[in-house]
């Protein structure tokens, strides 16, 4: 019996496996969990590496690369979106500390300017005791 089946070197399993590593990666991310991201950073660069194969492979062929490109730009964007993300947040993080540091600083100088206030309405109150205290003994 004639084997009908063709080993295609043209990188097309390579490039679909891609993708759907990608496609579940992308799943996995939105899971917040230790052993969930450890999977999504995995199944990231399985989708960079089955891409990276499947376009190498499409090249050699000269056939259409376009799903290896597909399988590869989405392991590369799973792998750089998040760490876009992350650096995001801290620094808005390390802003907001700086912000509320320097509030923090505004907070000390208003309750310098009450206490310095405090102490000039106390004093005037005494200077207009003693006043009144000078006007009824004359």
């Amino acid at each position: 019996m004639k084997n009908n089946f063709q080993s295609s070197k043209t990188g097309e399993s390579e490039s679909k496996l891609a993708i759907i590593v990608a496609v579940l990666a992308i799943i996995f991310v939105f899971i917040p969990h230790l052993v969930f991201t450890i999977i999504y950073i995995v199944l990231a660069i399985l989708a960079i590496i089955f891409g990276a194969i499947g376009l190498s492979q499409a090249k050699k062929a000269n056939v259409s690369a376009k799903l290896a490109k597909i399988g590869l730009g989405l392991g590369i964007g799973l792998i750089f979106i998040p760490l876009i993300v992350y650096f995001s947040i801290f620094f808005a993080v390390k802003s907001d500390y700086v912000k509320n540091k320097v509030s923090q600083s505004q907070v000390e100088a208003i309750r310098e300017d009450i206490k310095r206030h405090r102490d000039s309405v106390i004093k005037s109150e005494k200077i207009s005791k003693d006043t009144a205290q000078v006007k009824n003994l004359k």
